[in-house]
This record gives C-alpha cells, sequence and structure tokens, in this order.
C-alpha cells in the first residue's frame, strides 16, 4: 500500500481557473506556466493513451473509462442535457449567459475510483475540507470558506480569488458556477473570468463487495477581453493536458484518503488535529466518515474470509 503521506509531494496546485466540485467539487484559479509538471497521465505501461476508448489503468488502481474531449458535438450534447429547469431563474439566467457566449469547454476524462461512497460524498458537500487538508500536506495553499450553504469565497497567497456558488446539487448531478480574478505567467496584470462545471457521478459495487464511484466533469470558461480569449485559445492545447491532470489528481487525493482511512486511521486522526481553521464539529464529522469507510472495508474483508 502506497503511504498517504505521499500525497505531499506531489506538485503545488496550479491556479488555471478550474472550477472543480470534488464530487467533489472545488474552485481552484491558475495559469499553466506554474505547473512544474503537466505532462499526461502515464499508464501502467508508461504510454498514455488520450484517445483510447478502451479503459485505462492509472496509478492508484484508478481507471479513465472516458477520455476527455472538446468537441463541439459533445459540447451540444452536454449543453442539451443540462436540466435548466430544475434552476432558480436567476441562475437559469446566469448559465444561458454564460453558454450563449464565447467559451472555452473540457470534457474530463470519466475515471473511475475505489472508495467509500460516503467518503466521496462527504467531499463532494464539503470541498473546503479537502482544501483544508491540501494546506497541512502542502500540496496547495487555496484557502475555500464557505459563507452561505452553497457559497464559497476562494483565495491563494498569490493575491488570486473567486467566488463559487453551487447552482444545483442533487444525488448524481452538480452544477457550480465560479467568477474570479488571478495573476496570470502570461499576460500583464490580473484577469477575470466565470467558469462553469457540469460534475456527474454513479456509484457501483462489484461482486467482491467492493465499492466504486466514477465521476466526470465537463468545464465551460468565459472570459471578457478578446484579447485574454484569443490567447487562452492559443494555449489550448496546454491547458487541457493541465485540467485533465488536475482531475486525475484530485480523484488521485480521493483514492489515497480512501486508503488511509481503511489501512492508517492513526494518520487520519494526526491529520484531523493538524487542520486550521476548522470547527470541532467539522473535525469530528471527517473523522467520522473515515471511520465509517474502515469500518466498511473491514466487514468486506472479513466476509470474503468466510465464503
Amino acid at each position: 500500500m502506497i503511504s498517504p503521506v505521499n500525497i505531499s509531494n506531489r506538485p503545488a496546485r496550479p491556479r488555471f481557473v478550474l472550477v472543480v466540485v470534488l464530487g467533489l467539487l472545488v474552485c481552484a484559479s491558475a495559469s499553466a506556466s506554474d505547473r512544474r509538471d503537466s505532462r499526461p497521465v502515464k499508464t501502467e505501461t508508461g504510454k498514455s493513451r488520450p484517445g483510447s476508448a478502451q479503459p485505462t489503468r492509472l496509478p492508484l488502481e484508478l481507471q479513465q473509462v472516458e477520455a476527455a474531449s472538446s468537441s463541439q458535438k459533445i459540447r451540444d450534447q452536454i449543453c442539451q442535457d443540462l436540466p435548466l429547469d430544475r434552476l432558480e431563474d436567476h441562475h437559469r439566467a446566469q448559465v444561458e449567459a454564460l453558454l450563449g457566449g464565447p467559451t472555452l469547454f473540457r470534457r474530463l476524462p470519466a475515471i473511475r475510483i475505489e472508495l467509500d461512497p460516503r467518503s466521496y460524498e462527504y467531499f463532494r458537500r464539503r470541498p473546503e475540507m479537502a482544501t483544508a487538508i491540501w494546506r497541512v500536506l502542502g500540496i496547495s495553499q487555496l484557502t475555500l470558506n464557505r459563507t452561505a450553504p452553497n457559497m464559497y469565497t476562494a483565495r491563494n497567497t498569490d493575491g488570486s480569488q473567486g467566488m463559487l456558488e453551487i447552482l444545483l446539487r442533487s444525488k448524481d448531478l452538480m452544477i457550480a458556477r465560479g467568477t474570479g480574478t488571478w495573476n496570470s505567467g502570461l499576460l500583464a496584470g490580473r484577469i477575470r473570468g466565470e467558469g462553469l462545471v457540469v460534475l456527474r457521478h454513479r456509484y457501483e459495487r462489484d461482486q467482491q463487495g467492493r465499492q466504486y464511484v466514477t465521476h466526470q466533469a465537463a468545464l465551460f470558461l468565459s472570459f471578457p477581453r478578446q484579447s485574454i480569449r484569443t490567447i487562452a485559445r492559443l494555449i489550448a492545447p496546454l491547458t487541457n493536458i493541465v485540467a485533465d491532470r488536475n482531475f486525475y489528481d484530485i480523484s488521485a487525493f480521493l483514492r489515497m484518503m480512501h486508503l488511509a482511512a481503511v489501512g492508517q486511521p492513526g494518520w487520519i486522526e494526526s491529520i484531523a488535529n493538524r487542520l486550521e481553521d476548522v470547527s470541532a464539529a467539522d473535525r469530528e464529522a471527517f473523522l467520522k466518515t473515515a471511520a465509517r469507510a474502515h469500518v466498511a472495508d473491514r466487514r468486506r474483508r472479513e466476509g470474503e474470509v468466510q465464503r
């Protein structure tokens, strides 16, 4: 088993405008120039397979079940499938305005993760806890604060800041809108942008009782300045790689937290004790979620022995 401490050795999260919700979704803003490792994720054979239609095994027993895409056909289909009638009127107007204008689009790869569904649901509903853990591990200095039940503010140490609002959250779908300003390594001054993320997920259980989640996000990014839109399109091949890699990194984080919960509960407790700006109730909820995953995995293993 890979030690969860290895998480802290991963490159820092980039600040590319990525409204990624765990299950999760977390708002992170960044420029690709800050990425220390923006290479495609490698398969077990060491070859990347960005266009493969077959499931691809990734490190940490993750599995890519569908490749990423920026095609207009897929964009149109995702827009058509959006349940706009379930949004509040002002939210629907915001989404329609964003999608009706020029946007950069990326459907991230679909990734299958073995983990307890309650853990995924916990981080999906409490993304600020994920960023708090990242700070403890040295993965990122991004701070995400919940200001209302579905509202968050995001801030990074370089001055980048933004706001994230959950427009819709159901049992298998989340739609979030983010706005923010951040510093770019390519242009002088601060850049302003708006983004929409559509996150879908599904749970499953195999014959051995192992539980999995498969999740996939679609991103729509909008920039008010034409000059920024032009440059963004020119560097899209690079930022697409960064976005895909970010989603893999988030999936790997979820998997590592699951491995720690079932195999190293003491490490989970030590992380909980080091969390900053977290209430005692939130700390306790985090520990209980990990404990449930530990008990469920132990019972599954005991059942395998008895069979």
